[in-house]
């Protein structure tokens, strides 16, 4: 075992559960999902407000754009560094709670949650993941600027506060379950009397500040956050959305618990409850954290209606990790053999599956997001846009599911938006469709009246539908894909 506490199986296990996704999508789905070609395409423009959440994920994506072209592998390789650093985060904050050696296995066993490896937001390099990344940073350096008040901690504390509220506005819950710590914990009342605190909080808002404003000018962040909250509705459909709380937390804590549980039954691991004495206070304040942040939403779900989702548990789940690692202790006279036979399995596991998913998407089925061909799609529509017109198309418009995918695919230059949100993205241009025209590219058939009823004075052409192989399988599909070019006004055919 090495000193950071991982063993070379328990490290390799690691490393190749976060190298897996990038294989698979450099062999069998190349294509990004319909999330991540949303927020490559608004990253071209580096926005400080998008139509929906704040801009921290089409940065990411507009960065990744720009270095390598949207491509499906380079975004699953970004993604698993960002995964990979809040994991270092999250192995750092464990190291604060328990020995090295239970750090390194319960972070490994976060690892190699199915959440992390095959579930689909995991391959979308959203704000859903991207908070994995933030949070259990924001939280590491509080704890270390309040153990050790040096200056690098608060000042990365203040920077990460940013990065996660520039991710997701539900970071606030993060917020307010710290604190709560704070407040409750005497040790952690004494960061009042800090200087630290007050400048981590000082580059946080600075930092948060140019986004406000806009969102406060515009409203379009704003406006999207208040959809979420419907008010109270029936005590079934309150069940029901709480329900889904619990459910967020199942697919990244629900795998490990299962293993720990099988080592706890072969006397590997020993479960205990610590007594009170024995908790530490870093230990003390993680536990609140993470209480509050339950009965915050517990609030928020059952008087104010916030409408859940299951997929938005993933970072409550990760800060849970950091409550639940101290239940379990080793068996020191079994702790090789756990993390030997854990390695074995789990590599086993895994193993079969990836070669299993293989095999059924390279031959026998197809996936409607990871394979679809956009990039043929595209050139065939731009090779009839080049037959016709000598300047454009400025831009590429029309349904969420397809537009994004034809328009990031169609060159660095290409520009895309989905039409109903063109009056929420402030980065759209009506004198460039004008000028040099659109493609209005589409699956759902009323895509063209929307465009219609949206600039009533520009004219379509008739309706072409195109048929083209789905990539990467053997299974036969095609996707059909239905376009009209809207005529450029600086130039003609």
């Amino acid at each position: 075992m090495s000193r950071s506490g991982f063993s070379i199986g328990l490290m390799a296990l690691v490393v190749a559960v976060l190298v897996l996704p990038v294989g698979l999508a450099a062999l069998v789905f190349p294509t990004p999902l319909y999330d991540t070609r949303e927020l490559v395409a608004w990253g071209r423009h580096f926005p400080l407000l998008t139509p929906v959440h704040p801009p921290v994920m089409v940065w990411v994506g507009g960065a990744v754009d720009w270095l390598f072209g949207p491509s499906g592998t380079a975004i699953v390789f970004v993604n698993q560094i960002c995964l990979a650093v809040g994991l270092g985060y999250l192995y750092a904050t464990l190291r604060l709670l328990v020995d090295r050696a239970m750090a390194a296995y319960i972070l490994a066993l976060a690892a190699t949650s199915f959440y992390v490896v095959f579930g689909p937001l995991s391959w979308a390099l959203n704000a859903d993941i991207l908070q994995l990344t933030s949070w259990p940073a924001v939280l590491y350096h509080f704890l270390r600027g309040r153990s050790t008040d040096r200056w690098l901690h608060w000042i990365l504390l203040g920077v990460w506060t940013a990065i996660a509220a520039l991710t997701k506005y539900n970071a606030a819950v993060l917020f307010i379950g710290m604190a709560a710590g704070v407040l409750v914990l005497p040790a952690f009342r004494a960061c009042l009397r800090r200087p630290g605190l007050y400048v981590a909080a000082l580059v946080g808002a600075l930092l948060f500040l140019p986004h406000v404003i806009a969102a406060l000018r515009y409203g379009t962040t704003i406006a999207y956050g208040e959809r979420h909250f419907t008010g109270f509705g029936s005590i079934e459909d309150t069940a029901r959305r709480l329900g889904l709380l619990v459910a967020g937390y199942l697919p990244l804590l629900l795998p490990g618990a299962i293993v720990l549980a099988i080592a706890v039954a072969r006397r590997m691991v020993v479960w205990r409850v610590p007594r009170l004495a024995q908790i530490s206070d870093d230990l003390r304040f993680v536990v609140i954290v993470n209480v509050t942040m339950f009965v915050v939403l517990l609030v928020l779900i059952a008087v104010f209606g916030l409408e859940y989702i299951a997929r938005y548990g993933a970072p409550f789940a990760e800060l849970a990790v950091l409550a639940l690692a101290p239940l379990f202790t080793w068996n020191e006279a079994r702790r090789d053999l756990a993390v030997r036979q854990t390695v074995q399995s789990l590599g086993a596991l895994y193993a079969v599956l990836a070669v299993g998913v293989s095999a059924i998407y390279l031959f026998f089925a197809s996936h409607s997001g990871l394979q679809e061909p956009t990039a043929q799609a595209a050139r065939i529509m731009l090779a009839d846009w080049n037959s016709k017109y000598t300047c454009g198309p400025g831009y590429f418009l029309g349904d969420r599911q397809t537009v994004y995918g034809i328009g990031i695919a169609a060159g660095p230059d290409g520009d895309s938006m989905t039409i109903n949100f063109i009056p929420k993205a402030r980065w759209f241009d009506a004198t460039k469709l004008e000028s040099n025209g659109a493609v209005l590219v589409y699956t759902l058939p009323q895509a063209p009246a929307d465009f219609a009823a949206a600039f009533p004075d520009l004219k379509m052409s008739d309706e072409k539908r195109i048929s083209v192989s789905v990539l990467r399988t053997h299974s036969g599909k095609t996707k059909e894909y239905f376009y009209r070019l809207v005529a450029p006004k600086a130039c003609g055919g």
